[in-house]
């Protein structure tokens, strides 16, 4: 299947030492890149209903793509918001820190009022009730400490999600080989199906 021929490659390009340690982080870096903007890291439904993803990129660096566009009401800056979201890691080939459709329990959250990361807050803004997209979050817009949403609900998830994007050791290492501000380590892409829209109370 295209997901595993894509772990697959990414993997290698990450396994396989460089004398070049810059060209090495950069041609990671691609791959990644590409991978996320490939529709088969996600479910195979949503796969299929989307041949190719067009990102937008945001001033602020949010990636965002509509999978599906909704019809329903817009998410506003004092919405309440029910959403399922999947969450994976870049640079752990797409390791999934959490997936609320697997637990059957979406997130439910009021805009401007719950702490989110502000790549969440800002890609939710404008979606539509009973539309997916897909946000690939710049560390800058993601987790930057332990209290803000979306968190996983496992203990273990949320250890091994902190200790990747909160690890300054390589964060510190991957903005040398890039560049200041492009480490891979806290970046994060995630899948939100938007399921409600609601008024402030």
């Amino acid at each position: 299947m295209p997901y595993t021929i894509v772990v697959l490659l990414t993997s290698s390009l990450v396994a396989r030492p460089a004398r070049d340690s810059h060209a090495c982080m950069v041609s990671r870096r691609a791959a990644l890149t590409a991978a996320f903007s490939h529709p088969a890291i996600l479910t195979a439904t949503a796969a299929h209903a989307a041949q190719q993803l067009t990102f937008e990129t945001k001033a602020s660096g949010l990636r965002v793509a509509d999978i599906k566009p909704g019809s329903g009401d817009a998410v506003a800056p004092d919405s309440r918001v029910t959403f399922h979201v999947k969450g994976r890691l870049v640079g752990k080939q797409g390791w999934v820190f959490m997936d609320t459709q697997a637990d059957d329990e979406p997130l439910r959250l009021t805009m401007g009022v719950d702490h989110m990361i502000p790549g969440l807050a800002e890609g939710l803004l404008g979606m539509r009730k009973g539309g997916t997209r897909r946000l690939v979050v710049p560390s800058s817009l993601g987790y930057t400490d332990r209290n803000r949403e979306p968190l996983p609900r496992s203990f273990g998830q949320r250890q091994r999600l902190f200790t990747t994007v909160l690890n300054q050791n390589r964060i510190s290492q991957e903005s040398i080989g890039m560049g200041a501000g492009n480490d891979v380590a806290g970046k994060v892409a995630l899948d939100l199906q938007l399921i409600n829209v609601r008024p402030p109370r």
